[in-house]
């Protein structure tokens, strides 16, 4: 094992739609699954349009309106995440992390932070990279992908699994 790893990332909103599906597969998985619930309303609405009667009727337009809706929220949050970022001092910038034993060094461009192993609550690993959670949904997104070898990237994920302490 080497006493160091290094991986660049960038602030982009590829990345940021990554973490984010990422997050709530992670963290909202039965939300995830009750998505395409959600599309089966239309259906069931328009039936209820065309052959109910006046509560029916009532129900079934509710039907056909709410269930685009629910179905749209996670796009809209994303959206809502990648617009509020665009006006982060960090946006568009490349993120240059290093990972040891003693923790984790982040610096970006006149930005530099340390972090102890202390200072994450969780970690989750998924097909396409990493979040590290400070908080239960504060989260670094890690992607797969920048890393240099694939061998880095699992050995980065057995540290960070090995010295995060999961609080749940």
């Amino acid at each position: 094992m080497a006493e160091e790893y290094r991986v660049t990332t960038k602030f982009d909103v590829p990345t940021l739609r990554l973490g984010s599906g990422m997050h709530m597969k992670n963290r909202h998985p039965i939300f995830l699954g009750m998505r395409y619930f959600y599309l089966i309303l239309v259906p069931i609405g328009v039936f209820l349009l065309m052959f109910g009667g006046n509560w029916e009727r009532i129900l079934g337009g509710l039907c056909c309106l709410l269930g685009p809706v629910l179905f749209m929220r996670k796009f809209y949050w994303q959206y809502r995440l990648i617009h509020s970022t665009k006006s982060s001092p960090q946006a568009g910038q490349r993120l240059n992390w290093v990972f040891s034993r003693k923790g984790i060094h982040q610096e970006s461009r006149g930005k530099e932070k340390k972090f102890g192993w202390g200072d994450f609550s969780d970690v989750y690993v998924g097909r396409k990279g990493m979040l590290l959670y400070l908080q239960k949904h504060q989260y670094f997104i890690v992607p797969k992908g920048e890393f240099d070898q694939e061998e880095d990237f699992e050995a980065v994920v057995r540290l960070c699994e090995k010295k995060i302490k999961v609080v749940r």
